[in-house]
């Protein structure tokens, strides 16, 4: 078995469809097919049972899976190894975050490293998800710790500033004690309860909320005053039509890190970008934690 008959094996097993796996190996879904083909026929045995929902791994799957992964993680190594040796500031770095961070806050920043360093190309991938660090999805990332968690302990890196929320309505939008009623909420979906410190303030939410999906949206939504939300404060603090509701505090959220795989830690061009970015994001710590300037 071969490097690339592993990829489409891990691919088909982890995504349970063709078409899935082609995806992400970024590849025709005829491809994944026919290598998936001939990599049964030279085993002698069939890997995956097509199903109405979907492709699923037969025992002799389970049996490689192990062996499989040991594969991909030693290619992966070798990976990271060469390319931490390279002594360039030029070459591709590719740099994980999530989109709200890139479009509001740093993108300035972002511009600046570029500038700065012609010669490294950025692929910016702006994901919530967490990308593997190990298989080289992304080289570095700058994400979002919750409260009780930390980074894997592989990872190297340091936490940069705590984020914080407020409560944000648009400047037309009353306070709910100068009114008497409640002010209807605009919630995304994974935020459904609100914390704590917001219903103990607030009065008692009697209407039915909206739920949308998206932050931007959420946040448009609150500037046309469809209600309130619970926003990031260097998202809130930020726009001109949007205040905080009374309590004006804000709470934290998280911490945001930077990271990057220790193979990876002294690679020219990703020492060059954490060391940037680092101080760019320290220069904004007073936004992010929710200490209006």
């Amino acid at each position: 078995m071969n490097w690339d008959d592993v990829r489409f094996f891990l691919a088909v097993f982890r995504n349970g469809s063709i078409r899935a796996a082609a995806a992400s190996l970024e590849v025709t879904h005829a491809t994944v097919s026919r290598r998936i083909a001939g990599l049964e026929a030279r085993l002698g045995v069939r890997l995956f049972e097509k199903l109405p929902s979907g492709y699923v791994a037969t025992p002799a799957s389970e049996e490689i899976l192990e062996l499989a992964e040991q594969i991909e993680e030693q290619v992966n190594a070798i990976e990271r190894c060469v390319y931490g040796r390279d002594t360039g500031l030029a070459g591709k770095l590719r740099i994980t975050l999530p989109a709200v961070l890139a479009t509001d806050l740093i993108m300035p920043d972002l511009a600046r490293f570029a500038r700065t360093h012609p010669g490294i190309e950025l692929e910016i991938i702006t994901s919530y998800e967490t990308l593997n660090l190990t298989k080289r999805q992304a080289d570095v990332a700058i994400r979002l710790v919750y409260e009780n968690e930390s980074p894997p302990e592989h990872l190297y890196g340091r936490k940069l500033v705590s984020v914080h929320q407020a409560v944000y309505a648009s400047e037309n939008t009353f306070e709910p004690e100068e009114t008497g009623t409640a002010i209807r909420w605009i919630k995304k979906e994974e935020d459904i309860v609100l914390p704590d410190w917001v219903t103990n303030a607030l009065p008692k939410q009697e209407r039915i909320d909206y739920i949308v999906n998206d932050i931007f949206v959420q946040a448009a939504a609150t500037r046309e005053g469809l209600g309130a939300s619970l926003l990031l404060c260097f998202v809130g603090d930020r726009d001109p039509s949007l205040r905080r509701l009374s309590p004006a505090t804000s709470h934290p959220y998280g911490d945001l890190w930077i990271l990057t795989h220790g193979d990876l830690r002294h690679t020219p061009r990703v020492r060059a970008f954490t060391e940037f970015m680092t101080k760019a994001i320290l220069n904004k710590r007073d936004l992010m934690e929710g200490r209006r300037r």
